[in-house]
């Protein structure tokens, strides 16, 4: 029994001199980042707290960019500035992202539409703007039109997530997914290991060979910064509030609608065989023509040859295409 003492004894006592020089790794790390960090003109105050917000080019047009689940500015690096040479072009961190303050309270697909709409107020961006969001920005995209349709000119959905599939491993009903927390112990649980600079040494290993040196290096920083991993968690946890968000939209009206499909398939997942992910791939790509199609000025359904999900907007021949089909719609529904 006293030889148990004694290694449990030195086993706290190691883990405390860890966790102590973890948290000191990751305030050093901050302290770093701060290299990274945007200039104090990229910062806007909404509702008294600090947003990132970064806008490009200018003309009779405007374009905002809403990224996937856990990104934001970084993301659009290779479609910002092709964009901006056709309008002005603003891309953000949503709350407790990247440089962005966090906020209380929901992380679901209306939240997001409110807070977007608090950002373009607070920052004066020209209203109707042309939309365009990928992944769950694309989500969060269908929401906003629908709460804020006048603030909408145009809607760009590049490969937004199914409803069935954000439902996939819920099994409740619409009201218990409704009342149910979006951040659970997994969440505080990341928050902590942020905290203790776990994120921030397991950021060493990831890496994306579509960024540049200097895009990765901020998508690192980006990553551990202190509620970046939280929040994540937390809008993915929120998901299932944002399918019925989704299957609550019924139509778009006279928006125009342009939605975008990669053409690589994803990964087998569980049970499921290739040819499982095909059948569901041709699913995919009927309900975002179906998603198109809301519109009366519907723009159909393109494919982005030679893609995967993250490589539309990251892949350089990728975001070209997209941005050239993005101007191409624009121009047809004379915008």
């Amino acid at each position: 029994m006293r030889v148990l003492r004694k290694i449990l004894k030195w086993a706290g006592l190691v883990l405390l001199v860890l966790v102590v020089a973890g948290a000191i790794y990751q305030q050093i790390g901050l302290l770093l980042d701060d290299r990274l960090a945007p200039p104090s003109n990229d910062m806007i105050a909404v509702d008294g707290r600090a947003v990132h917000l970064v806008c490009e080019g200018a003309g009779p047009r405007t374009f905002v960019l809403d990224a996937g689940a856990g990104a934001g500015v970084f993301e659009w690096y290779r479609v910002q500035p092709l964009l901006a040479k056709a309008g002005r072009v603003c891309a953000f961190d949503r709350p407790g992202l990247g440089w962005s303050a966090s906020v209380t309270g929901g992380y679901d697909g209306i939240v997001a539409g409110d807070h977007l709409a608090a950002l373009v107020k607070a920052a004066h961006i020209a209203t109707p703007f042309i939309y365009v969001g990928h992944s769950l920005g694309a989500n969060f995209g269908e929401i906003y039109q629908a709460r804020y349709p006048h603030a909408v000119a145009a809607l760009v959905l590049i490969e937004p997530g199914m409803p069935p599939d954000l439902l996939e491993d819920f099994h409740g009903t619409r009201s218990e997914a409704m009342e149910a927390s979006d951040c659970d112990y997994t969440c505080y649980a990341a928050g902590l290991a942020t905290a203790v600079g776990v994120t921030r040494l397991a950021s060493l290993a990831l890496g994306h060979k579509a960024l540049d040196e200097r895009t990765r290096s901020i998508y690192q920083a980006y990553l551990t910064r202190p509620a970046t991993l939280m929040t994540t968690l937390a809008s993915l946890g929120a998901a299932t509030k944002t399918a019925y968000e989704c299957m609550d939209v019924r139509e778009f009206g006279k928006t125009p609608v342009l939605t975008f499909a990669s053409t690589q398939t994803r990964e087998p997942e569980s049970n499921e065989t290739i040819e499982d992910v095909k059948r569901w791939q041709v699913h995919q790509r009927a309900y975002l023509a179906d998603l198109a199609a809301k519109s009366t000025r519907g723009g159909g359904l393109v494919i982005v040859p030679h893609s995967t999900h993250s490589s539309m907007v990251l892949g350089k021949e990728q975001a070209a295409f997209v941005v050239r089909a993005i101007l191409a719609f624009v121009k047809h529904a004379g915008l």
